[in-house]
């Protein structure tokens, strides 16, 4: 093992050799803290975990998930995340990182998947088990959005944005989750080096055994009807406003007093006519 004494001070002298004289400033010495000490707690962290594994499993990776990024913090948060640490060690945890429900890790092992949340596992040693023999198939399915960025440049630029849909269905229990760009990175990894993941279908659909979970447990599905609704009830409201600011009927004519209304008839009356 090596000793962190001297990586430091080694960090220190090519520091010196590069002539760089600048120094950590508050902030950046409390992150480069914060880091350290959640190292050193995830590495306690797993030797908890590792009890749990059968006899001759291995872990290949860690998919780490929260709710301050590009995850569906609702799929693991549970009513509003709220939490109520029983435990010295669940109490001491929240005290350090100021996290209840937040923190969410999904292991991945040469025979299953692990998902945990941090706090229920050091309260009651709480976890999910999804034996790769059980599921079907894996949706991981890309969504691009776009934004137009501010800061860089002017005019703005637009940006493309990835996420992905990663959902399963294993025996009664449904995973899904949104993944950012490393995250997806992660779970492609896993599914071409871990065998018997391989042998899994990966899709871009939503697999459910049953047809009552494919209308009801179907992210991509609500996420669509949720779009949809929202934009034909964004154009209904628009039109609503349009029939009460030019022709004083329906129900935001009140909005519209008579003298603005005339006026915009005279505008539209000269402008046809």
């Amino acid at each position: 093992m090596v000793n962190p004494f001297k990586v430091v001070i080694n960090q220190l002298n090519n520091e010196i050799s590069s002539s760089s004289k600048k120094e950590l400033n508050a902030q950046q010495k409390k992150k480069l803290f914060n880091q350290t000490k959640m190292y050193i707690f995830l590495q306690d962290f797993i030797e908890k975990v590792k009890p749990c594994l059968e006899e001759g499993e291995t872990i290949h990776a860690y998919l780490p998930m929260t709710n301050d990024g590009e995850n569906v913090s609702a799929v693991g948060l549970g009513l509003l995340g709220m939490y109520h640490p029983e435990s010295e060690e669940a109490k001491a945890y929240v005290k350090d990182f100021n996290d209840l429900r937040g923190n969410r890790l999904l292991i991945f092992t040469d025979q299953r998947m692990i998902f945990t949340t941090i706090i229920e596992f050091l309260d009651q040693r709480t976890f999910f088990s999804y034996p790769y023999t059980t599921i079907k198939a894996i949706t991981l399915k890309e969504n691009k959005t776009s934004y137009f960025d501010w800061d860089d440049s002017f005019p703005p630029k637009r940006v493309a944005l990835f996420t992905y849909t990663f959902d399963f269905e294993s025996e009664n229990h449904i995973f899904s989750e949104m993944l950012g760009q490393r995250d997806a990175d992660i779970l492609k990894r896993q599914l071409s080096e871990i065998p018997v993941l391989k042998e899994i279908l990966v899709t871009k659909n939503i697999y459910r055994e049953r047809r009552f979970d494919r209308i009801v447990n179907n992210p991509v599905l609500a996420y669509r009807l949720t779009f949809y609704f929202f934009n034909i009830l964004a154009i209904v409201v628009l039109a609503l406003f349009a029939l009460g600011g030019f022709f004083h009927i329906g129900p935001f004519k009140q909005a519209f007093d008579a003298s603005a209304v005339s006026v915009i008839q005279t505008i539209i009356f000269r402008y046809l006519y």
